[in-house]
């Protein structure tokens, strides 16, 4: 028999409640102001009120890589704060100059460094909080919030940036030395129109890959930035491939976390591995209209059946003989584009698996075997996939969350160590027995050897592990000396162990975090500014340049 699920008890969440990196705290942004918790005690360590500016208008809330800071942005104002350190908070007030607002914000190569994109693609400042310090570069080709990331990337290990800009109408590229930012290398690659720049995994590779409407084309550079290889698409293996070239390019293009493989996706029904440092092809992978299992091969369908409880619940299960994944069964309007080809891709962390979905079969998920180069696995749920994540650290481990007020509370986990994959109903483990607005699946990570998962609504969140065994310790725990909530009030014990499919009651608490100020042990934590950012911008024609 396998191990029961276990949750912690519920906290208070809001509509912006985000676990740290490295799943040691656990931030939840209100309107006014934003609290910590640890994971390990569950108790609530600091709050911090926001300034004026910042709580009109919230656009960015993220953790550092490193999990020690804290970054929430406005269109005018950033602050960031340490969550080790309550002494310490940084505010960068108006960096567009006051002309512009920003558009995204985001950690750079460390903790230290803050990435602003101005608006229109002005410029992109580089601040540093260590030396109060900032860089002005010109033009990033992409600067909107859902876009900014494609046009740059940090080199592994030694933390060189390297960006996408547009100037006089061609695509540049450089690469800028760690902390002065000073351009090691800039080039303008063979393309009309770069959609993404990236390295890989190990450091050795630099990818840039061209427009779908340009056909397929991917550069690849070295570390220096010497052009290394061309691949211009994929192999004829096919009928169906013989005009492949006159169609649409690359849609999407993904790294394996080792840096050995790089998986291109485009508007057809078929993703191609290439395999470095060759660059050649060396798999397939096309989606096919049926698929049938072997012994290879696991089909799993979602199903909803009653319930010993009343009621209905769901489950997986096991698929006997030739299938037909849904396609999406909405005809687009007459003036809109037909949606085709693979619109998610991502490796595990081993590098030997590879989760994709299509755009014209939104409810199911493949995932195939790298290593083999056959299809392993395939998930069929009832609603189209919003999201799916690998597991940062355990192998082979993938959640899924789906789309549509039905599936909200649910979460989708799948393993093939598991002789059945997993659905999780969040909803019977938190207050009222429904969620409430926005929900939010992430992977908790943490040093416990069994998987953890955070769930949050809008009003409460909570931890759920899957352990491997009844012996094996949850990532959380009683605090010797508990803390104190939000309302000032002393938590209570952290811990309840319950079954998943296990019906808790609870009384609902509606109404938000009181405007005013909030009591703990030690007071509210109002911090003050360390330094706060002047900029003096110098004269000067070259395109990168630096101001203090």
């Amino acid at each position: 028999m396998e191990p029961k699920m276990r949750f912690s008890r519920t906290l208070k969440s809001s509509t912006q409640s985000l676990p740290s990196p490295d799943g040691a705290f656990i931030a939840t942004l209100f309107p006014s102001k934003f609290t910590l918790r640890t994971t390990r005690s569950l108790q609530t360590t600091r709050v911090i009120s926001l300034p004026a500016e910042l709580t009109a208008q919230i656009t960015n809330f993220l953790w550092s890589p490193s999990s020690q800071r804290l970054l929430i942005s406005s269109y005018e104002h950033i602050r960031v704060f340490s969550a080790l350190d309550s002494s310490f908070s940084a505010t960068i007030a108006h960096p567009t100059s006051g002309t512009t607002r920003i558009t995204y914000a985001a950690f750079g190569s460390k903790e230290d460094e803050i990435l602003v994109f101005s608006e229109f693609g002005l410029k992109v400042s580089v601040f540093n909080l260590r030396t109060q310090r900032s860089v002005d570069i010109g033009s990033p080709k992409f600067y909107h919030a859902g876009l900014a990331t494609k046009g740059f990337s940090y080199r592994p290990k030694t933390g060189n940036l390297a960006l996408l800009t547009r100037s006089g109408g061609k695509d540049v590229v450089s690469v800028h030395v760690k902390d002065s930012l000073d351009v090691m290398r800039s080039w303008c690659p063979d393309t009309i129109d770069a959609q993404g720049v990236c390295w890989s995994a190990d450091g050795r590779w630099l990818v840039v890959w061209e427009s779908p409407s340009q056909g397929h084309m991917i550069c690849v550079y070295t570390a220096d930035g010497h052009l290394f290889k061309f691949w211009n698409g994929p192999v004829h293996i096919s009928d169906e491939d013989s005009d492949i070239s006159l169609g649409a390019g690359i849609k999407l293009l993904d790294w394996s976390r080792d840096g050995a493989l790089v998986a291109v996706g485009d508007f057809s029904r078929r993703v191609t591995v290439l395999s470095a440092p060759s660059f050649t092809e060396t798999a397939s992978l096309f989606h096919s209209a049926t698929v049938k299992p072997a012994e290879s091969l696991q089909i799993w369908q979602e199903q909803i059946v009653p319930s010993p409880n009343g009621g209905f619940s769901r489950e997986f299960v096991a698929a006997t003989q030739v299938i037909c994944p849904p396609t999406s069964g909405s005809t687009p309007p007459t003036n809109a584009e037909s949606k085709t080809g693979t619109n998610f891709m991502s490796f595990d962390t081993s590098s030997s698996l590879l989760a994709t979905k299509t755009e014209n079969m939104p409810t199911t998920v493949w995932i195939w075997d790298l290593g083999t180069r056959i299809l392993r696995a395939v998930l069929i749920l009832h609603a189209p996939i919003a999201k799916a994540t690998w597991h940062s650290t355990i192998n082979e481990l993938l959640m899924i969350r789906c789309e549509g007020d039905e599936s909200r509370g649910l979460v989708h986990l799948w393993d093939p160590s598991w002789s059945i994959p997993k659905i999780i109903d969040f909803a019977t483990q938190i207050p009222g027995g429904k969620v409430i607005g926005k929900t939010v699946g992430r992977w908790l990570n943490s040093p416990s050897a069994s998987p953890a998962i955070f769930f949050s609504d809008s009003q409460d969140c909570i931890l759920a592990s899957i352990p491997g065994s009844e012996e094996e310790e949850v990532p959380w725990q009683d605090a010797e000396v508990r803390g104190f909530d939000i309302y000032g009030q002393q938590e209570e014990s952290p811990l309840n162990l319950v079954p998943a499919d296990e019906k808790r009651i609870y009384s609902r608490v509606s109404e938000l975090m009181d405007e005013g100020t909030t009591g703990m042990s030690g007071g509210t934590d109002e911090v003050e500014d360390t330094f706060r950012f002047r900029k003096f911008v110098e004269p000067g024609t070259n395109q990168w340049s630096s101001s203090t």
